[in-house]
């Protein structure tokens, strides 16, 4: 069964330890369990872009679609035997010793091909030939429409398989799936040698990661445009967050210091910058 693993810092964090991180040897260990499908590094909260269509109008805004302190700092998806190995996947990932692992299954449609992946077989080995962005599917509490929604194009518009194949046609969309909901989440923590184990969301804010996509495109515009015609960018929020890719097997002490000049700033382009771009109106 397939699982995301979405790593935060939670409330209860601890300081990262840059000579600590064994992360490398977590790679390692599950891709030769064979439970390793894909996984990457997120950039910073301050380089996410919310995307909005709200009355047909374009609205997008740096930074994620919440404010709590739980931003996403990165993304597994594995392929575990059941909720019991994935938890004991997550709680070895380095994030679990000072942060938290969310675990969240994915839906599992009852007319998927049997052996179906999420991730494509040999994605993980594949050249990224655009920028690559994680699209977290945002809904609100209890999946109701957001406010200015309601009405908007018509029913069919409302399908996100017309989404999918459009986006898969152009090659724009590398993968995704829906995430079971909010309920079914599991977060893991280990501290002091003990492994800690509850359910419940990554973030008490009303809003819920439904889903996500990865998406591959020439640069922002063209991502905040890809994310404007999903059907959540009427009655949710669509976060794009750029990849931060690294090698799990460096010195993270040495990463921790060059990367440090950057960390704080947003190197993308202003949101308004790029939507000028795709124009005011979809």
């Amino acid at each position: 069964m397939e699982y995301a693993l979405l790593y935060a810092e939670g409330t209860d964090a601890l300081p990262y330890v840059a000579a600590d991180d064994n992360v490398g040897d977590w790679v390692d260990e599950v891709v030769a369990r064979g439970v390793s499908e894909f996984g990457e590094r997120l950039r910073p909260e301050q380089d996410a872009t919310t995307v909005r269509v709200r009355r047909g109008e374009l609205l997008v805004s740096d930074g994620p679609f919440t404010e709590s302190k739980e931003s996403i700092g990165g993304f597994d998806v594995i392929d575990a035997r059941d909720l019991d190995e994935a938890i004991e996947i997550a709680s070895r990932h380095p994030v679990a010793s000072f942060g938290r692992v969310e675990v969240r299954p994915f839906v599992r449609w009852p007319d998927a091909e049997p052996g179906a992946r999420i991730v494509p077989a040999g994605f993980a080995e594949r050249e990224a030939v655009g920028r690559r962005y994680l699209m977290l599917v945002i809904a609100g509490s209890g999946g109701e429409r957001a406010e200015g929604a309601e009405g908007e194009g018509a029913a069919g518009d409302d399908d996100p398989e017309a989404w999918v194949t459009e986006m898969d046609g152009r090659g724009v969309r590398l993968f995704g799936e829906v995430l079971r909901g909010p309920e079914d989440a599991t977060f893991v923590r280990r501290r002091d040698g003990e492994v800690l184990v509850a359910d419940g969301p990554l973030t008490e804010a009303k809003e819920w990661i439904a889903g996500f996509d990865l998406l591959e495109v020439a640069d922002l515009a063209e991502a905040i445009e890809v994310a404007s015609k999903h059907p959540m960018a009427r009655g949710g929020t669509l976060e794009l967050r750029p990849l931060w890719p690294f090698d799990p097997h460096e010195d993270h002490v040495e990463r921790t210091e060059r990367e440090a000049a950057d960390v704080a700033v947003r190197l993308e382009p202003r949101a308004v910058d790029a939507a000028a771009l795709v124009g005011a109106r979809v």
